[in-house]
């Protein structure tokens, strides 16, 4: 299979820290891989520097072999890379449809005078906004919840609206950090069918940073394990529940 994302000696370094260093991994096309490693490992780092939050200090980064590093991070999910955050980051004081629409602007193709206007260009950019909006909120559950303030919806809901905006770009890649945080047992249980059904509709390959090793184990196929802004262990969830690094890692020797 092809390969989607590839790093090569990825690195980056805030003053004397080194948050990553030597960061090499490969990613094909429809594969879901789980990033893990205890807190401070450098994972969210190795995001933030694939969306272009961060320039690499060195190393490379390439989509469907086209480099990236260094990018802005509107070019880059231009390019087919989105992503969520750990602290979900809705507009609340807007409706779900809203926040969901707002992804869409990018793809429209009125100028600057017909948005003035309100032309007609910009009437078609706004129908096919909400048209998308309202398919992917169909899709996911939340077709009922159109009208109602982002804030307003439980915790779970709130991270299925925050997926549905970042599936609006129609990626190739799709980043989700720590997509379970502060989920209940059920809402957890529901978060990995969605993820599943995500990867599977949409025909996506998905990087996943996670701590609840129930959702690592339970839907991804490979694991890359972390430790001080290093690759310490990689391979199917089985064998890195046992590897020795990996364990001690997370509880020490």
């Amino acid at each position: 299979m092809s390969v989607v994302l590839e790093t090569r000696s990825l690195t980056k370094s805030f003053g004397g820290l080194v948050a990553v260093h030597d960061f090499t991994m490969s990613i094909a096309e429809h594969e879901l891989v789980g990033l893990i490693g205890p807190n401070g490992a450098g994972k969210t780092t190795v995001f933030n520097l694939i969306t272009g939050m961060y320039v690499p200090s060195a190393g490379e980064i390439l989509l469907n072999g086209r480099g990236i590093g260094g990018m802005k991070p509107h070019r880059i999910y231009q390019r087919g890379i989105a992503r969520t955050f750990q602290n979900i980051r809705l507009f609340k004081e807007l409706s779900v449809l809203d926040n969901v629409r707002v992804a869409h602007h990018h793809r429209g193709e009125a100028g600057l005078a017909s948005t003035i206007l309100r032309g007609p260009r910009f009437r078609r950019d706004e129908q096919q906004a909400t048209e998308r909006a309202m398919e992917l909120l169909a899709m996911l559950g939340l077709e009922g919840r159109r009208d109602e303030l982002a804030r307003n919806l439980p915790y779970g809901e709130q991270r299925r609206v925050e997926i549905a905006r970042a599936l609006v770009s129609e990626p190739k890649l799709l980043l989700l950090d720590e997509p379970a945080a502060g989920m209940n047992p059920f809402e957890v249980g529901n978060l990995m069918e969605l993820i599943r059904f995500v990867k599977q509709r949409f025909k996506l390959t998905v990087l996943l940073i996670e701590h609840q090793m129930k959702v690592v184990m339970g839907v991804c196929e490979r694991v890359i394990v972390m430790d001080f802004g290093e690759v310490i262990a990689q391979g199917a969830p089985e064998a890195i529940r046992q590897d020795p690094k990996v364990i001690e890692a997370y509880l020490g020797k």
